[in-house]
């Protein structure tokens, strides 16, 4: 609507729009979000030029998907308009509250919603865990740079595929309670879904994302990533942190499985599988304070019963250099894993 365009004309490209809503801190370089459970500073805007003098203002939440988008995306969820409905009543309300004088009249019967504060706790966060009853995503090619974000790791499009990961375009979920969300990959927040079950169930990663994880369908109990890619047997099997562990394993010439975190109990049962497919089972944890007690715990667990050990990574035990994706990302090949092996198994 050409309204529209007089409204970013006059507010700097909606940014004066965020401004009146979100109040002054929305123009620091992180800020938090006023209207859910932000502990963390997760918002940011960014100025998009489209070509001349025009540009607008986009709002990324990298906590919750959810609050991504322009002025006009962002204040209708704000004040519960349809954009697909009410936009020109919403148009009316921004230009009547900041007092723009885009319109001359307003339409008959127009009252303005109020901006009502409300905390919003992002799915899968550790304060509350969503309800899924229905859920629908929406897959698409990796694009270049989600390769090379995998590819940094040592992990190809091949491996990804074998293991069914896919990239997730955005997907609509429909809660117990009846109310519906989505979530919407973007350049900057890029969703991966790891599907399990045949493709019933997915647990998404978002990298970039305050809340990283989240689930939808019957999560398998236990959950074990990889336990199908398994050959029938083999000399050595690692069992370690997580998902993205498992694939830079697995693109290393490595068999490797991941329960849902490394504090997840090891069922024996399939501890005593494992042990009649593979000659040796080691768990390879990560190299931080947790990591370390808890793979030495599970090996003291089992070390009377199966033929297990452990492997300490020689990293610094910080986020961005703990574990074996970490390990192969600094540079360190197949050999050098493989002599680490020979060297440090304990």
């Amino acid at each position: 609507m050409e309204e529209a365009k007089k409204i970013l004309q006059k507010t700097h490209g909606g940014l004066d729009v965020f401004k009146h809503y979100l109040g002054e801190d929305c123009t620091a370089q992180f800020f938090r979000n006023p209207y859910r459970k932000d502990k963390r500073a997760s918002c940011r805007l960014y100025k998009n030029e489209s070509g001349g003098d025009s540009y607008y203002y986009f709002l990324q939440d990298f906590g919750d998907s959810q609050f991504c988008g322009n002025c006009f995306v962002i204040v209708a969820k704000l004040l519960g308009y349809n954009l697909n409905t009410d936009f020109k009543r919403l148009l009316e309300q921004i230009d009547r509250d900041m007092k723009l004088n885009v319109f001359s009249s307003y339409d008959d019967g127009f009252h303005g919603k109020q901006v009502k504060l409300k905390k919003v706790i992002a799915c899968g966060s550790k304060e509350k865990q969503c309800s899924i009853s229905e859920f629908k995503p929406i897959t698409k090619h990796f694009s270049d740079k989600e390769l090379e974000y995998w590819q940094r790791y040592g992990i190809d499009e091949k491996t990804l595929l074998r293991y069914d990961v896919k990239s997730i375009k955005s997907c609509s979920f429909v809660k117990t309670d009846g109310k519906k969300f989505a979530i919407v990959s973007s350049e900057l927040v890029p969703i991966y879904g790891y599907y399990f079950n045949g493709g019933l169930g997915i647990k998404f990663y978002r990298p970039k994302s305050e809340y990283r994880f989240m689930y939808a369908g019957d999560l398998p109990k236990p959950y074990i990533f990889g336990w199908n890619k398994l050959p029938t047997s083999g000399e050595r099997v690692f069992i370690t942190g997580g998902e993205k562990d498992v694939l830079s394993l697995a693109a290393h010439g490595f068999y490797g499985i991941a329960f849902n975190s490394e504090t997840a109990k090891v069922p024996e049962d399939k501890l005593k599988e494992l042990s009649e497919r593979f000659k040796e089972i080691i768990f390879l944890y990560d190299s931080d304070e947790t990591g370390i007690k808890e793979s030495k715990e599970r090996v003291e667990d089992f070390k009377n019963r199966y033929n297990v050990s452990r492997l300490q990574l020689p990293l610094e035990g910080s986020k961005k250099e703990k574990d074996i994706s970490d390990y192969f990302a600094i540079g360190n090949t197949t050999e050098d894993f493989i002599k680490l092996i020979n060297e440090q198994r304990t």
